[in-house]
């Protein structure tokens, strides 16, 4: 048997599962008899060649379009020798059995199909796939491979994985080309399927914002007491449904209510429950990583990924969902008793944890993607840095309160006159705090709380209120705030049109980290404070782009109706880019 594995510590972690050694003559790992091999990639070891490998013309940039018939790959550069030599392995064991153990997602398919195809393996019934979310100690390196699986059930994700490397391509190559050949002075202005549309959405936010005029509006707050004397209501204002005013005589006139007594109209009482939050996934956790302590998605991503690979204490990281399999309950059990004995500051949520079947927030077949939510598998080692525990401790409380009870809450929204004016206090009481009262690591984490600070009004004599004091505010409205990395990653995970409709979303949860760096280092944003913004060359990108027919890439509403195709018809999603491309080309030429 021959594996395959997407990185040297993955084939590191399976030789030593499977008692392998590494051969420096075969650059590989095998077993003393000779039955096992194991060879690895370091990511993608092949590329698409470039425009000139299938015809010389297409060193001119002008030569437009180029929509290769057969798509030939070449290997990466500086990984030659690491090709030449997994491509001989398997070319030696095409005979036999083959397990792939590459990432288990898109791109992991697709890098072990490059290699396969590289050494001419066309029959895949000797070949199977291996495909687990937990790390890869010896027992779940052993189970996965009795459990793998026949690489052709993972046929329509390869499908996917090679007609979006093939889309990105097509747009890289003829619109970067197109869009560049159009620059002043020459130059290059890199043009991508879903990073440009990501820069359209900066860009169209920075504009908002300078194109922003604030205008001043008033609010009127009066400090109500009640017959104690101590206990106060604050309430606000309201005229025609309106808290906002923006002639200052509509509140001036209200200083007249001043020790004037409140007639209590009617008051609203609505309860709700607020659950516990799902369990991450990648991006959830990059948000919070990066509100938290400020690191970048792609720092966070770093860590969490030597958390799964070196320490083996959390699950597979590049994960798109926040739920475990209806499977996963005897598991998670488990997991939930061990990190309480690790971590007993959390021991009082034994009491109250609901693990079982019945509860679909955590276990929901049908809502699981290629792997389980992010969780916690072991403790973390001593000599893990600060940031690996601040990611790590992010993990396992996320998992420990995902059992709790919700929190329940009473709000209350009182209508008060005064003098026939009308005035509104709002007040929160919480009833039960829930999942909220176990929290340890993110309870005083930053500006982040859960809890409201809105005033309890529920023992307060609503009744026989009196005017204390009506304090005018001078306001101004606010625009929109620029992204950043935390914001920017929520909205390609659930963008959504100028009609508020939620889109498909942008990138998966293994590249969304990518298209931040990509656009910085191709100097279309920069970061300031913390905020993204579009640069003149950004803007001059998206100008000129505008002017073009292809256009529609910096359409956000485009890029996802691609990526809904791509997820459903990966070969009709693959041919629409081609009949774009040649489009855009000829109607340009007109």
């Amino acid at each position: 048997m021959i594996i395959l594995t997407e990185k040297p510590s993955v084939a590191k972690d399976f030789a030593s599962a499977l008692g392998c050694s590494y051969s420096t003559k075969d650059k590989c790992y095998k077993s003393s008899v000779g039955k096992t091999t194991i060879a690895n990639c370091v990511g993608h070891l092949f590329n698409l060649a470039e425009p000139a490998a299938y015809n010389p013309s297409f060193k001119s940039w002008k030569n437009l379009p180029v929509i290769p018939e057969k798509f030939i790959y070449e290997p990466s550069e500086n990984l030659k020798e690491v090709a030449k030599n997994v491509v001989s392995l398997l070319r030696q064991h095409k005979t036999d059995e083959i397990l792939i153990a590459t990432d288990a997602d898109r791109e992991g398919e697709i890098i072990a199909r490059e290699c396969l195809n590289a050494a001419g393996i066309t029959d895949n019934d000797n070949i199977r796939r291996f495909w687990v979310s937990q790390a890869l100690t010896k027992d779940v390196i052993l189970d996965g491979i009795k459990n793998a699986r026949p690489l052709s059930d993972y046929d329509f994700l390869a499908k996917q994985g090679f007609a979006r490397q093939k889309a990105d391509w097509l747009i890289g190559m003829n619109a970067t080309r197109y869009v560049s050949n159009r620059v002043n002075g020459g130059g290059v202005l890199p043009v991508g399927r879903v990073q440009t549309a990501i820069l359209s959405e900066i860009a169209k936010r920075c504009k908002e914002i300078s194109d922003f005029k604030r205008e001043k509006y008033y609010e009127a707050e009066a400090t109500l007491l009640a017959p104690d004397g101590t206990s106060c209501v604050t309430a606000t204002f309201e005229k025609d449904g309106s808290t906002q005013f923006s002639d200052k005589s509509t509140v001036q006139k209200l200083d007249s209510l001043e020790n004037k007594t409140a007639k209590l109209l009617f008051v609203k009482h609505d309860k709700r429950t607020v659950n516990p939050p799902q369990l991450y996934n990648l991006n959830d956790l990059q948000k919070d990583a990066f509100s938290y302590f400020g690191y970048s998605a792609e720092m966070t991503l770093s860590v969490v990924q030597r958390l799964y690979e070196n320490y083996k204490c959390v699950s597979y990281p590049r994960t798109p969902s926040r739920v475990m399999g209806s499977h996963n309950v005897e598991l998670c059990r488990e997991l939930f008793d061990k990190m309480l004995r690790a971590s007993p500051e959390y021991f009082e949520l034994h009491s109250v944890a609901e693990i079982n079947e019945s509860n679909k927030r955590i276990f929901d077949d049908s809502k699981l993607e290629a792997h389980h939510a992010l969780i916690p598998l072991s403790t973390l080692p001593a000599n893990a840095t600060v940031e690996d525990d601040n990611i790590y401790s992010l993990i396992l409380e996320r998992f420990m309160l995902a059992f709790a009870p919700a929190c329940e809450m009473e709000n209350m929204t009182v209508h008060l006159s005064v003098n026939e004016n009308i005035f509104v206090a709002r007040g929160t009481k919480v009833i039960n705090a829930g999942w909220k009262d176990y929290r340890r690591f993110t309870r005083n984490l930053g500006n982040k709380t859960e809890m409201s600070d809105a005033q309890d009004l529920s023992e307060i004599d609503l009744e026989n209120l009196a005017v204390k004091s009506i304090e005018i505010k001078e306001k101004f409205t606010k625009p929109p705030k620029h992204y950043n990395e935390a914001s920017l990653l929520a909205f390609m995970e659930n963008p959504k049109n100028s009609d508020n409709q939620k889109l498909a979303g942008l990138g998966t949860s293994a590249t969304r980290h990518t298209f931040i760096p990509k656009l910085i280092r191709n100097k279309f944003i920069t970061t300031e404070n913390k905020n993204l913004l579009v640069t003149k060359q950004g803007e001059k990108l998206l100008e000129i782009l505008s002017k073009t027919p292809f256009k529609n890439i910096a359409d956000v509403s485009e890029t996802t109706r691609w990526e809904e195709e791509l997820s459903e018809n990966p070969d009709s999603f693959l041919e629409e880019i081609k009949s774009y491309i040649r489009d855009a080309v000829s109607e340009a030429a007109v």
